[in-house]
């Protein structure tokens, strides 16, 4: 067996253990509640409010990190939803704004720098 074919027989199987894992079972729970809570709020809407919560987020990483992103997230989609007439759960809350956190993140990470080769 080749390297990597022990490292694709290695991640099926933690893919396999994670898939019927209570984490899992949670993390499914938690983003198919969350889906059904914001489907409630037509889309250009839900759009907009994600702009607004991106926009927060960015601004707080680049200040205090990721704990403040997601308090400004958080804070952010209260105001937004409340605006739109929308009870959205604090759970669901949470779920969407680390999502936004974590994309945002993710997109704003530089590049690392490689030195040049002497």
């Amino acid at each position: 067996m080749s390297f990597f074919n022990t490292i694709e027989s290695d991640l099926l199987a933690v893919k396999k253990w994670f898939e019927g894992s209570p984490v899992a079972a949670a993390i499914e729970a938690d983003y198919k509640a969350c889906v059904s809570e914001l489907s409630q709020i037509a889309t250009a809407d839900l759009e907009n409010a994600v702009k607004v919560i991106g926009l927060q987020v960015l601004s707080a990483l680049a200040t205090g990190g990721t704990s403040a992103a997601i308090v400004a997230g958080i804070t952010a989609a209260e105001i937004e939803f409340k605006a739109l007439g929308k009870d959205i759960a604090a759970k669901a809350v949470t779920t969407l704004v680390t999502t936004v956190v974590n994309q945002v993140s993710a997109q704003t990470t530089p590049a690392p720098v490689v030195p040049p080769s002497a």
